[in-house]
């Protein structure tokens, strides 16, 4: 004790490793236990109302108490001024991963932004240039967002067309089906794409693929016209893109419609637009509902069907689309994408196995499901699919089987059942190169995940994310340690004036802890390894030492109304971190809770203040 009593840099050291101590702590319980969120919000809004009270008592306090009113205002509001931009300049490198809070905070201020340009990005469309602003902020609130991997079809010859497309970033190839798909257009930033298609209700005529990584937004249908009965001005701007020759010729040529067949449909879709804000489709999507219910439990191949309930089974049936297809169309060939199934209800498709060539193709006949191996696994073809005759096949694509997952608990039931055949196994052993320890592996996942509806779970926004930021770790522990400059450096200055407050350090430990509990739990869900994140802890905790040294070297001979400054900006910077992220996050996980929690927080460091005098 006399050591620390006569060496004030010494005495700050100490000080700071206390204060920050509880990081490694905090990290070393996330790696041990996993909580509930109610939890993980209580201990956080515990730690903000802990924090919040020890700057009121000894920052804000002290400074009114010494008469530095000035200093207090002044460097608050530049302690929170200087925190938020290099907050901002480490969050657009990745250092918003640090914790669930950042996250939250920076993806919503993305959206935000996304939204403000998703407004304006919809006057450079010739259907809604001159819309009102209303209206194109109500269009912006119902776009989805989807990124697509280069060589991705986003759409193909006869699928529905649900959506209308707009390229954000990338590039999109349109090919022709009846130029054996040649490329005939490139769309690049802000071009739409399968708006014929969408504003006749008609099956696509052609293919929409990515050529790279690609960020698409998606206007889908039911969204749009649910504006259309309170829009005027939409069905107005509607009809008259009816009347056009390019629609026309996109019927005749697309389509196979003659101008009878288009002038006929023009006419009642017009009326049906203004009588019940609908769209008339001009091509009805063929689907022949009633045949496949009557083969539906008969597909030995793929009997995830058998035990459905009726309208279980018509609910799939009336996603399915029904194609022609000639003799020779190939279906899919090795490392194409399976994103859709196929069933067979008339003719014969023919399998190959380019990479055994000695192993006889297999014919599949009416009732047989094609791909549905790599469908429900999700990964690519390792066979071509050959039309033998002309056939005609029922499709259902992915995205559709996954909604019906969510839905049904019986086809969810017998997915895993399939997954668990030794079929399964052999096909992932010989066709996809696994270990028999991965294939099993892989099917324990997968039937893990069924209660999301997804046999592998979906790549989320913050997964695309973080690919795009390669700095990430390095930009994340710079966050930490920006973090915890202000505190430190506050311990170093307090340090030279007066014997440190215990409701300070006390504040500054019970903060540390619940912040490094959930910034390490977040890091383990992204794949950190426990190493890597004891490092970063425990490396921030000894730099809070330092820091706290060089404080009392820094202020050692600086008027006390200068300290007092200091001790504003920290303040400053400190609430907000504590509005800005620590709040919201206990909020976003636990609701309710967090009121009380803070409050207790709060009441623990006015308690230990009261004991320290």
């Amino acid at each position: 004790m006399t050591l620390l009593s006569t060496s004030p840099v010494i005495t700050a050291f100490v000080y700071g490793i206390i204060s920050a101590c509880s990081m490694p702590l905090g990290s070393i319980s996330a790696l041990l236990w996993t909580p509930v969120s109610r939890m993980i919000a209580f201990l956080t809004a515990f730690g903000s109302g802990a924090l919040l009270a020890a700057l009121v008592i000894d920052l804000v306090g002290s400074a009114t108490r010494k008469g530095h009113i000035i200093e207090l205002v002044i460097g608050s509001i530049l302690g929170s001024l200087f925190f938020t931009f290099v907050n901002q300049l480490v969050n657009n490198s990745g250092g918003f991963l640090r914790k669930p809070s950042t996250t939250l905070s920076h993806l919503t201020q993305k959206q935000s932004r996304r939204f403000q340009q998703r407004v304006t990005n919809f006057k450079r469309i010739n259907l809604f240039q001159k819309s009102p602003q209303s209206l194109r902020q109500k269009l912006a609130k119902v776009l989805l967002s989807a990124h697509y991997p280069p060589k991705t079809t986003i759409y193909r010859q006869g699928d529905p067309s649900e959506s209308l497309y707009i390229v954000r970033k990338g590039q999109v190839k349109l090919l022709d089906p009846q130029t054996d798909f040649q490329s005939f257009k490139k769309l690049e930033e802000n071009d739409v794409f399968g708006q014929f298609a969408f504003l006749t209700a008609s099956p696509h005529q052609t293919v929409a693929q990515t050529t790279e990584e690609t960020e698409i937004d998606i206007l889908p249908r039911p969204d749009f016209e649910q504006l259309l009965p309170t829009s005027p001005y939409l069905c107005q701007q509607i009809e008259l893109f009816w009347k056009t020759q390019d629609l026309s010729n996109y019927l005749q040529q697309r389509q196979k419609l003659d101008e009878i067949q288009v002038n006929h449909w023009l006419k009642k879709a017009i009326q049906k637009l203004h009588q019940e804000g609908v769209m008339l489709p001009a091509v009805e999507i063929e689907r022949h509902t009633s045949d496949f219910l009557q083969i539906a439990r008969q597909i030995t191949r793929f009997p995830i069907f058998r035990y459905l309930y009726h309208h279980e089974l018509l609910e799939i049936a009336q996603r399915l689309t029904y194609h022609h297809r000639k003799d020779g169309h190939v279906f899919f060939q090795p490392e194409e994408d399976s994103d859709r199934l196929f069933i067979i209800h008339q003719g014969e498709i023919e399998i190959v196995y380019p990479h055994h060539l000695q192993k006889p193709p297999l014919v599949l006949k009416p009732g047989d499901p094609v791909g549905e191996l790599s469908f429900v696994t999700g990964a690519k073809h390792t066979v071509s699919a050959i039309a033998l005759t002309d056939v005609q096949v029922w499709v259902l694509r992915k995205r559709d089987f996954e909604e019906m997952l969510q839905q049904s608990k019986n086809l969810e039931d017998s997915v895993k059942k399939f997954l668990e055949q030794p079929k399964m196994e052999n096909y992932l052993l010989k066709q996809q190169n696994f270990t028999s320890s991965q294939a099993g592996q892989w099917v324990e996942k997968a039937c893990q995940s069924m209660n999301a509806g997804h046999l592998i779970p979906s790549t989320s926004t913050l997964s695309n994310t973080v690919a795009q930021h390669k700095d990430a770790p390095m930009a994340i522990w710079l966050g930490l340690l920006m973090d915890g400059i202000p505190e430190a450096l506050t311990i170093g200055a307090h340090i030279i004036t007066a014997p440190l407050s215990p409701s300070l350090l006390a504040g500054l430990f019970i903060s540390n802890y619940p912040e490094a509990f959930s910034s390490s739990h977040g890091m383990k869900e992204q794949g950190f390894s426990v190493r890597k994140i004891l490092i970063m802890w425990s490396s921030i905790m000894l730099i809070t030492g330092i820091l706290a040294s060089v404080g009392t070297i820094l202020f050692a001979n600086v008027p006390e109304n200068w300290v007092s400054l200091v001790g504003a900006m920290a303040a400053g910077a400190m609430l907000t971190v504590i509005s800005e992220t620590m709040l919201p996050e206990a909020y976003a996980k636990g609701g309710s809770i967090v009121g009380m929690s803070t409050v207790l927080g709060f009441l623990s460091i006015i308690v230990i203040n009261t004991w320290g005098h």
